[in-house]
């Protein structure tokens, strides 16, 4: 049986932690297939400078900041980016760390084209019950 593929859209600047508990997440889904893409949002040399290597290291795409984009909120070129990339035949499934807004049209989606769907949450939310998987992130109050 072939290892399924992963594609990682995280909003790091809606959920903010440190990069040791986005990497132990990385782990954690790694044990359910192969990370075949990552993209970060809300991504900033300064604050998450953290990340800034492990991007470079990987070739990975990394988009700043949206201007008024208020932390927390939901990036809607995360929400494109999923749909997009949904139809690639060479995707199983969706790792998501998303900010707070109602994305259960996002999963019925993706669900529908057959793909998992895993939250990266530092809660489970009505967003996550809906996924096949959700990882436990923890907040940098845990970490």
């Amino acid at each position: 049986m072939k290892s399924k593929k992963y594609v990682v859209l995280a909003d790091i600047e809606s959920v903010r932690i440190p990069f040791t508990a986005f990497g132990e997440a990385l782990s954690e889904l790694s044990k359910f297939g192969e990370i075949v893409s990552c993209k970060f949002y809300g991504y900033s040399s300064k604050r998450t400078k953290d990340y800034g290597e492990f991007i470079q290291e990987n070739n990975y795409d990394a988009l700043s900041a949206l201007p008024k984009k208020r932390k927390g909120k939901l990036d809607m070129r995360q929400v494109i980016d999923a749909v997009k990339l949904a139809q690639f035949p060479n995707v199983d499934g969706f790792f998501l760390i998303y900010g707070a807004g109602d994305i259960t049209p996002l999963i019925a989606y993706l669900k529908a084209y057959n793909l998992d769907v895993v939250a990266g949450v530092v809660e489970p939310d009505k967003n996550s019950v809906l996924c096949n998987k959700v990882i436990i992130l923890n907040s940098p109050a845990q970490a």
